[in-house]
């Protein structure tokens, strides 16, 4: 049942927002950045012992500045978030890119299906509206975990599906793979929150830290034989973003079990150093130890 807390909160102030001009929404982020930071200190605990994990030759001003970046960029992501829930598909087109497109166009040429790996970096929310328009050569697919509130799980379905892409909802994943063979698709998946079953993880070194890693999206692509891409977000300016992909296997089935994964996370890694505030350190990423025997 719907509650009525819920109906309120997005009808009467989310949705409402989302109409506003995202300098407007900004402004309101700045704000709520010093209040989340300073004085909420909405998972300060969390956000700092990650990087100082991450980050151990760094000093305790550099960290606090990562912190502070950290925050700001949040907050923005928030405020595009909601924007997100109303943008008009010629606003978000004029706002997001690809770097590479021909990449892409190669692939569908000979006919290769695709899944492309990446991490909550930068804004995601304008990657999923954009790509069914940036990508015309395929059927764009994204796996999603649905929300526990049922209402808004609704909402974010319907808003990140009106443009064009498709969502998979993570328990339905295996038969929508064993059922679309014959079809060429692009899906994207996100692979770097703390795996469901550390015992089953495939485990590496991660930002100086022993990381578990999902390894649904290796073995899913040497079973269907997909190729597999890194894509990420570029920031160009506040509310621009260029997507970019990089190959990492065209041959999944020969490369040797968790060679995937690790080179995912290796170029995720190197992403995040290069600019350590667009990633999500908010957070447990590393909320799980290797099991003995792993």
């Amino acid at each position: 049942m719907v509650k009525i807390a819920d109906r309120i909160l997005f009808y009467l102030f989310l949705k409402p927002l989302s109409y506003f001009p995202l300098g407007i929404l900004y402004f309101y982020a700045m704000i709520v950045s010093f209040l989340t930071y300073r004085v909420i200190r909405y998972r300060r605990k969390v956000v700092h012992g990650n990087l100082v994990r991450a980050f151990p030759d760094k000093s305790a001003a550099e960290i606090q500045k990562i912190e502070r970046d950290f925050y700001r960029h949040f907050m923005d992501f928030i405020a595009e978030s909601i924007k997100a829930v109303s943008i008009s598909k010629k606003q978000v087109l004029k706002r997001t890119s690809i770097k590479n497109p021909e990449l892409l166009e190669e692939l569908a040429k000979q006919n290769r299906s695709v899944i492309v790996v990446c991490g909550h970096y930068n804004n995601w929310e304008f990657y999923a509206l954009s790509l069914p328009e940036l990508v015309p050569s395929y059927t764009p697919y994204s796996v999603y975990q649905p929300l526990s509130n049922p209402f808004f799980d609704k909402i974010l379905f319907r808003s990140r599906t009106r443009y064009g892409m498709n969502l998979i909802k993570t328990r339905e994943v295996i038969p929508f793979f064993k059922n679309s063979t014959h079809q060429e698709k692009l899906v994207v998946i996100v692979n770097d929150q703390s795996p469901s079953n550390k015992k089953k993880a495939h485990w590496n070194t991660f930002l100086n830290q022993e990381t578990g890693w999902n390894i649904g999206p290796e073995k899913l692509a040497q079973k269907f034989d997909h190729v597999v891409l890194f894509g990420h977000s570029e920031r160009v300016k506040r509310g621009y973003y260029e997507v970019e992909f990089k190959l990492i296997t065209e041959d999944p089935p020969s490369m040797p079990k968790g060679e995937i994964t690790d080179v995912y996370s290796k170029m995720l890694e190197e992403l995040i150093i290069s600019d350590p505030k667009n990633w999500l350190w908010s957070h447990k990423r590393w909320k799980h130890q290797r099991p003995d025997g792993v």
